[in-house]
C-alpha cells in the first residue's frame, strides 16, 4: 500500500506544473497525465536519451512524469470534453498550467467542473496567477525569475545579474502547488467541498529572496548576493574544482583554525592573516583584506584537491565544503548509502535511465518510482475504467479525439 494510493490526480501540468504531479505519483497516487494529440511540449525538450531526439526520448519528460499513467485526449473537441468530464467525476485533484481563462473558453471553468465534482481541488500553476496586471503575460522560467527578483540577488555586487540553473521558478511553482493542493484536499475531505488553488510562480520565486525584501523595507538598501562578503567566505578554486568556505564571525574560535592550518602547511603569507585584526569581521570586509586573503588562500587551495581540503577542514574545524559537480553527486557515498538514485528500465527506449529518488525516507511507506508513460500508453486502459467500450474507443481514436 502506498501513502497516496486512494488519491487520483488529473495532470495537465506540462513544463510548468508537471513536477507537482510527479510528487503525488511517486508517493503512490494515481496520476493521469493528459496530453493533447500533438504531445506534451516537454517531450520535445532536451536533453535526450543518448542524444537521439524523439517523442519518447526527452530525459526532462521522463523525469517529470515518473510513476504516472498517460492518456492522449483532445479536450477542444466535444467528445474529448465528455471524456474529460467523466474523468473529473473520478478525480480528487486537477493540476493544470493553461493560460488564465483558457478552460473557461472551452466551457470547462472551475465553476462548471465543481458542479460535476464538488470535492474537486483545482490547482492552476501559472506564471503570474489568475488575476492582476500580469496575469495574461506569457513567460519562461527565466523571465519569472527576473520579475521575482531572484536573478538580481544572485549576481555579484559589481557584476550583472546571474541566471540560476535548473528552472527554479517552475520547480518552486510545482512544489508550492503540491503543498497547496494537499492542504486543500485535506479540507475537502473534512468538509466535502473542494476549492481553487491559484499558484503564481512569480510569487514562488519571490519567496527565495529571503531577507532581501526586509533590507529594502527597513533600510532602503538593495541587497545582492556575493561570494566574497568578507575574507574567509565564499568560493575559491582548488586543484580539481572549487570549494566553499564560511569562516565567519568575530569569535576567535571561529577564525583561528584557518590561519593555524595555513601556518602549519607553511603557506606564504599565513602570518599576515594570523594577526589580531583579522579576527574582526569588520576588518575582513574591507576590500584590501579580501584581496590579500584570496591571494594567500588560493596559493594553498590550488595545490590540493577538494576531497583533501574538505576532509582536512573537517578534522581541523574549518567550515568548508567541496562544490560538487554532477559526477561528484552521483558518486557521493552518503547519497548512495541512502540508495538515493534509482535506475529504471524503459521498454520503449530499450535501455535504463538513472533518476534522483526520494529526498526523504518514510519508515513504513517507501517511494515506488516507475517509468514515465509512453505516448498514449494508458489511453485504452483508462477509458475502459470509466466505462467506454472497445468500439467506442476505436471510434474516438479514428476521429482524432484520443490516441491509442
Amino acid at each position: 500500500m502506498s501513502s497516496l494510493s486512494d488519491i487520483r490526480v488529473l495532470d495537465f501540468g506540462s513544463e510548468m506544473g508537471s513536477y507537482a504531479g510527479k510528487l503525488y505519483a511517486d508517493l503512490g497516487a494515481d496520476v493521469i497525465h493528459i496530453e493533447s494529440p500533438e504531445g506534451d511540449p516537454l517531450r520535445y525538450s532536451g536533453p535526450f536519451y543518448k542524444d537521439k531526439q524523439g517523442r519518447e526520448n526527452s530525459l526532462k519528460f521522463l523525469y517529470h512524469n515518473t510513476s504516472k499513467r498517460g492518456i492522449v485526449l483532445d479536450i477542444t473537441k466535444q467528445e474529448g470534453k465528455e471524456v474529460f468530464l467523466k474523468l473529473i467525476k473520478t478525480a480528487d485533484i486537477l493540476i493544470e498550467s493553461f493560460s488564465p481563462g483558457y478552460l473557461d473558453e472551452l466551457g470547462l471553468s472551475y465553476a462548471y467542473l465543481r458542479r460535476e465534482n464538488p470535492r474537486l481541488v483545482h490547482a492552476a500553476i501559472t506564471p503570474f496567477g489568475q488575476e492582476g496586471p500580469y496575469c495574461l503575460w506569457k513567460a519562461s522560467d527565466l523571465t519569472i525569475m527576473a520579475l521575482g527578483g531572484f536573478l538580481y540577488i544572485a549576481g555579484e555586487d559589481d557584476e550583472k545579474p546571474a541566471w540560476a540553473y535548473g528552472e527554479q521558478a517552475y520547480m518552486a511553482g510545482s512544489m508550492y502547488g503540491a503543498v497547496g493542493t494537499i492542504i486543500a484536499l485535506y479540507e475537502a475531505e473534512r468538509t466535502g467541498e473542494g476549492q481553487f488553488v491559484d499558484v503564481s510562480m512569480q510569487a514562488c520565486a519571490a519567496t527565495g529572496l529571503e531577507n532581501a525584501l526586509q533590507y529594502w523595507d527597513l533600510e532602503k538598501t538593495i541587497r545582492r548576493s556575493s561570494s566574497t562578503t568578507e575574507a574567509g567566505y565564499g568560493v575559491y578554486p582548488c586543484k580539481d574544482g572549487y570549494i566553499y568556505i564560511v569562516q565567519m564571525g568575530d569569535n576567535v574560535y571561529l577564525w583561528e583554525p584557518l590561519p593555524k592550518w595555513l601556518r602549519e602547511e607553511g603557506v606564504k603569507g599565513s602570518e599576515i592573516i594570523s594577526q589580531k585584526e583579522w579576527e574582526s569581521t569588520r576588518f575582513r570586509r574591507e576590500a584590501e583584506s579580501k584581496r590579500v586573503f584570496r591571494e594567500i588562500f588560493e596559493s594553498f587551495t590550488m595545490k590540493h584537491d577538494k576531497k583533501f581540503l574538505f576532509e582536512e577542514g573537517q578534522r581541523r574545524g574549518v567550515p568548508l565544503a567541496p562544490i560538487f559537480d554532477s559526477k561528484d553527486v552521483y558518486e557521493d557515498p552518503h547519497l548512495n548509502y541512502r540508495q538515493f538514485f534509482k535506475t529504471l528500465f524503459h521498454e520503449v527506449l530499450g535501455g535504463e535511465v538513472c533518476y534522483p529518488g526520494e529526498p526523504y525516507l518514510m519508515e513504513k511507506i517507501p517511494w515506488q518510482i516507475k517509468p514515465a508513460p509512453a505516448f498514449g500508453q494508458y489511453t485504452r486502459e483508462i477509458l475502459e475504467e470509466i466505462g467506454y467500450s472497445k468500439e467506442q474507443i476505436e471510434t474516438l481514436n479514428e476521429r482524432g479525439v484520443i490516441y491509442v
